[in-house]
């Protein structure tokens, strides 16, 4: 039953209740026979008024329980737009207002949660398409020593280029294990920042696709200026985000085509630029590149697949570096994506 409901029938017992009283009077000879009926009309004027007066000062009460309700509906379906704008008693407001801080908190609850499982499906994504660039990297090293590409007196090489990649495929996966599982990293993911050479970081990213390299007889062209320049920074990341420059550099580029890779540091200012000779990003897809799961339609070399993570993840690594990537293109010429770290 309805509150209204409860004030009129409550009105209206008080009434019947003075009714049976003036009749107990009138048969105890207490009040006059004939005033029955005056103080029996009265009593029911008196009633209606005052259930009448009681509705109308209670109207905000219920306009504001009416929201209150209201807002709980939204609330279970998730829609936290609103808020109530509680009148009558003050009681009543500082109800209103406790909902509405549990509405925000509740918001800002579910947007956090929304947002943990953004990241840890952007993670996934991320680790997953990382360990696939180290086992197309094995992938091809293996093929080339079993057909015969590869000579006996290189293939030590290669091993050790598989032992490498290897490796980082058992740290991606115990990172994967950590976003998985909640199991506790082995070792500090992110790790200390160490003393890393400039030469060694971009020769070891290109060893990665020497094999590539050769197959498609590419023109490779690395510079690092001054040559023995050196930072400290975290070497997996650079690692990393220059390997992703360079995967995307092979792939939107024909074979035989050249590409460049320089480092130049000055005044604690990190550039390192991956140059190709492609056919270019069009001006209206500049500022979408970057985005996760965005690939361009017209893309160079739709036969290397891909989900169009690369660029997105090395971006995501440069920022969480302290960093940015830059990208110029022409169209038809070719694309230079800068990374630059500010080092103080």
């Amino acid at each position: 039953m309805k509150l209204k409901s409860y004030i009129l029938v409550g009105y209206l017992i008080s009434s019947l209740l003075t009714i049976l009283l003036v009749f107990w009077a009138a048969q105890r000879m207490l009040i006059v026979k004939s005033e029955i009926y005056f103080l029996v009309g009265m009593t029911l004027i008196a009633s209606f008024i005052g259930a009448a007066v009681s509705l109308f000062l209670l109207s905000p009460v219920f306009s504001s329980l009416w929201h209150l309700k209201k807002q709980a509906q939204n609330i279970a379906d998730k829609d936290f737009s609103t808020e109530i704008d509680a009148k009558g008693p003050i009681e009543f407001q500082e109800l209103g207002q406790a909902f509405n801080d549990m509405s925000h908190n509740l918001q800002e609850t579910f947007e956090s949660l929304n947002e943990s499982e953004r990241e840890k499906g952007m993670m996934i994504a991320q680790l997953s398409h990382d360990i696939k660039t180290p086992i197309t990297s094995i992938q091809a090293t293996v093929e080339g020593i079993l057909d015969g590409v590869i000579e006996e007196e290189e293939q030590i090489h290669y091993l050790t280029t598989i032992s490498r990649q290897t490796e980082r495929l058992n740290k991606l996966v115990e990172e994967l294990d950590v976003l998985t599982l909640n199991a506790q990293p082995r070792s500090e993911s992110d790790g200390e920042a160490e003393i890393v050479f400039l030469d060694q970081l971009l020769i070891e990213a290109m060893s990665e696709f020497q094999l590539l390299i050769e197959q498609e007889e590419r023109d490779i062209y690395i510079q690092v200026s001054p040559e023995s320049a050196k930072i400290k920074s975290h070497y997996d990341k650079l690692s990393r985000i220059l390997v992703n420059l360079l995967n995307n550099a092979f792939k939107y580029s024909d074979p035989g085509t050249k590409i460049e890779v320089t480092a130049q540091l000055t005044e604690q200012v990190l550039t390192i630029s991956v140059k190709d000779e492609g056919q270019g990003i069009a001006p209206e897809d500049l500022d979408k590149i970057f985005k996760r799961l965005y690939r361009v339609e017209t893309s160079r070399n739709m036969k290397t697949g891909g989900h169009g993570l690369g660029l997105a993840i090395a971006r995501e690594l440069a920022h969480q570096l302290g960093g940015e990537i830059t990208v110029e293109s022409q169209y038809g010429l070719g694309s230079t994506f800068t990374f630059t770290l500010n080092l103080t």
